[in-house]
């Protein structure tokens, strides 16, 4: 989890709720954590990659459908493409 010695105790709780509880992503699809940082840090030039909240649903659905299976943003965006026909950049 990113920190920052000027983070008020509100701004560090919403760091570790917004990123610190889920570990198990793997850095790219931390995007929560990757966002509030370039905000924290008045960065309002960084390009941050915020999925479409399809991804975020779908994602949510497979892992509860398939209980102890973890999935990436990127094998998201292919089962999508792969069942639909449709891309998400």
């Amino acid at each position: 989890m990113y920190s920052n010695a000027n983070d008020t105790l509100e701004i560090q709780k919403l760091r570790f709720l917004s990123s610190g509880t889920d570990t198990r992503r793997p850095p790219e699809d931390r995007v929560a954590e990757r966002y509030f940082q370039a905000i924290s840090e008045g960065n309002a030039h960084a390009r941050t990659y915020l999925p479409h909240s399809d991804l975020v649903y779908c994602r949510a659905a497979l892992e509860a459908r398939f209980e102890g299976r973890t999935f990436t943003f990127k094998e998201i965006k292919e089962l999508i493409y792969e069942v639909y026909g449709v891309k998400y950049t």
